[in-house]
């Protein structure tokens, strides 16, 4: 019945420009919406049926039309190098974050820069240079060396406060990285289920899943596939992360216990506790390997809080400092032999640990130029002589109070071989309760206060070796033992009362408290008790004198003002270079993320005219079924049919 045909024609059409009416109004709905993707209905030809043919064709009748799919516009290949360079300026701006960090913390960027703390300090040891006896020039020496350490102690500490706040992001990226791949693998399974009957596309799933891969894009470095049943499966630096299987959750492990590091490392259990990110190796766009928000933010922060002794140094020996030729040859055989060898080791460790971290670089050199000031006054006022040989036979006598474990390793081996030891002469805690005598079986060589070369301070004793900056970790400079004659042998304290390296950081310095109840330890005179103007000398040359180097790629030695000047600007250079590289990204994710839009974005004005037409359409099929149905009805009821 070829009229019944028609009917069933014109309902196809009236059906089908109903449903491209609804995906156009679904567009309209979702005209800001973002991330949302632009939709379109796509119609093709239902069946037809052949009654005949003739010389020029086949002759068939249709029967209608119907919606094949719903176009979803997306561009692959804008998709992948969107979310590529969306995740490389992820990187780049975590570098150049963390560079403004620390220009904000020392005060480059506002008007009270660290660099006016060590100016006063300066200014107030060339006072005491020039009237050492003075009680004014030396009561700011030590208001001004307390100033010094404590706006050094700010500065680090702040370094080391951000660090812990970059830790606390990376723990809260790493968790919604893991929340992005649940949420991943559970639309997988709703657009397979929606998609599997062939009736339907689940676009807005689709799209969900699309920013989110988007998002998952920026925060680590991903490639990924869809299989032919719409399943994505996403490798996140190279591992396998979402699967059909589920989703590998990514964790966090403190991997630095032995620098003293609680920070967390990105891990895969999975792989054994395996790090995500192999930072070992050279980072940059040629390796394609600078990608993803979270490595930039792993990076920044590094593995833990640096001090300057991760600032690999070597010397090569000079023939003046040996008497003959033999030693010197031997000497520098040495040096290209072992110690050479150890340092290129050294600073390799440092590029790819200390030298790659903004905030690390920085603490390293910061504190190496606040131990460069604070050992250079203190070995001024108070010369060790690290060969002094205390000869077998001699009788010494260590005060009630010293501690064992931060004495010298050559008096803690003549105690042992007097038969003392930590547990039968020391109480619980390793102080002595009471003053240990004990002769020394063989010569001890320790290092010890150059007394020939030290000055006294102004106090009633006239007290050599009062250093004015002190560890907070260790009791006392030196330890004074006395010998059978009633000499008095200083003793440098190497360790602090934990048994390990008593050093001269930021984190653990103060100025001396004996100082500071009484400036007149300050050792500043002469053993009979004359004014000692070299000494003052002596510090102003010092703090002139190029003896430091930044790092193993800035080897030129500095003094101590050029090292500062020098620090900010190695910094300023980095920062700026990141600044660069960050808005660049910036520029170009802009620019993709438009070309994306205007492929993939909604128009109002388009959609409008799809509405009409689509409209129009509908009106036209509703008109065509409407004449058919008359046509029946008069053939039916009018003819007789």
């Amino acid at each position: 019945m070829p009229l019944m045909t028609n009917l069933y024609t014109g309902v196809s059409g009236l059906t089908s420009s109903q449903n491209a009416i609804n995906i156009t109004a679904h567009n309209l709905a979702n005209v800001n919406t973002k991330g949302y993707v632009r939709q379109q209905a796509q119609f093709a030809d239902t069946s037809y049926t052949t009654y005949g043919y003739s010389k020029v064709n086949t002759m068939q009748i249709g029967y209608g039309v119907y919606s094949s799919k719903t176009q979803h516009y997306r561009d692959i290949l804008l998709d992948m190098a969107y979310r590529q360079q969306l995740g490389r300026e992820g990187y780049y701006t975590a570098q150049y974050d963390a560079i403004s960090e620390i220009e904000t913390i020392t005060g480059e960027l506002n008007e009270q820069p660290f660099q006016n703390s060590l100016s006063d300090l300066w200014s107030a040891i060339n006072e005491v240079a020039k009237t050492p006896d003075s009680t004014v020039a030396r009561s700011s020496l030590v208001m001004y060396a307390e100033t010094f350490i404590t706006r050094a102690k700010e500065v680090y500490d702040d370094m080391v406060n951000y660090q812990e706040r970059l830790d606390v992001k990376i723990k809260s990226d790493v968790d919604r990285i893991n929340e992005i791949g649940d949420r991943i693998h559970s639309l997988n399974l709703l657009i397979q289920s929606v998609e599997a009957p062939d009736v339907e596309q689940a676009m807005d799933y689709r799209d969900e899943r699309d920013n989110l891969i988007d998002e998952l894009g920026g925060l680590i470095s991903i490639t990924y596939e869809e299989d032919e049943n719409g399943y994505v499966r996403i490798r996140a630096e190279g591992e396998e992360f979402v699967t059909k299987g589920g989703c590998f959750h990514m964790d966090v492990a403190q991997l630095n216990a032995q620098d003293s590091s609680t920070f967390y490392t990105p891990v895969w259990p999975q792989d054994g506790g395996k790090p995500v990110f192999n930072l070992g190796v050279e980072i940059d766009s040629s390796h394609n390997n600078d990608i993803g928000e979270l490595k930039g933010l792993v990076q920044a922060r590094g593995g833990y809080s640096a001090t300057y002794k991760d600032i690999p140094h070597i010397t090569k020996p000079s023939e003046e400092d040996f008497e003959d030729a033999e030693a010197y040859q031997t000497a520098i055989d040495k040096y290209w032999n072992e110690d050479y060898p150890a340092y290129e080791d050294a600073v390799f460790d440092y590029n790819t640990t200390v030298g790659n971290s903004p905030i690390m670089k920085a603490q390293a050199m910061f504190d190496q130029l606040v131990h460069t000031v604070v050992t250079t006054v203190n070995d001024i006022l108070c010369p060790n002589h690290s060969d002094t040989v205390i000869q077998a036979g001699t009788t010494l006598t260590l005060p009630a109070g010293t501690v064992y474990n931060q004495l010298d390793d050559g008096i803690k081996n003549a105690l042992s071989e007097a038969g003392i030891t930590k547990e039968n002469s020391f109480h619980a805690n390793g102080v002595a309760e009471q003053e240990i005598t004990f002769t020394l079986l063989n010569d001890a060589k320790v290092t010890a206060l150059d007394l020939d070369k030290a000055s006294y301070g102004m106090d009633d004793e006239a007290t050599p070796g009062t250093e004015l900056f002190s560890r907070t970790d260790t009791i006392g400079r030196y330890t004074v033992a006395e010998d059978g004659d009633g000499n008095k042998i200083y003793l440098y304290n190497p360790y602090n009362q934990f048994g390990t390296s008593g050093d001269y950081t930021v984190s653990n310095l103060e100025v001396n408290k004996t100082v500071l109840d009484d400036y007149s330890y300050i050792p500043l005179s002469t053993k009979d008790e004359k004014v000692n103007m070299q000494v003052g000398q002596d510090l102003l040359d010092a703090w002139d004198k190029a003896q430091i180097n930044l790092d193993p790629a800035n080897m030129t030695p500095k003094d101590i003002n050029d090292y500062y000047s020098a620090m900010t600007s190695v910094l300023a250079n980095d920062g700026y270079v990141y600044k660069v590289i960050a808005e660049n990204q910036n520029s170009v994710v802009a620019t993709l993320d438009e070309s994306r839009t205007s492929f993939t974005g909604v128009s109002s004005n388009d959609e409008l005219t799809n509405l009409i037409k689509f409209q129009n359409a509908y009106n036209a099929n509703s008109r065509y079924i409407n004449v058919v149905s008359e046509m029946l009805d008069v053939l039916i009821n009018k003819v007789g049919v």
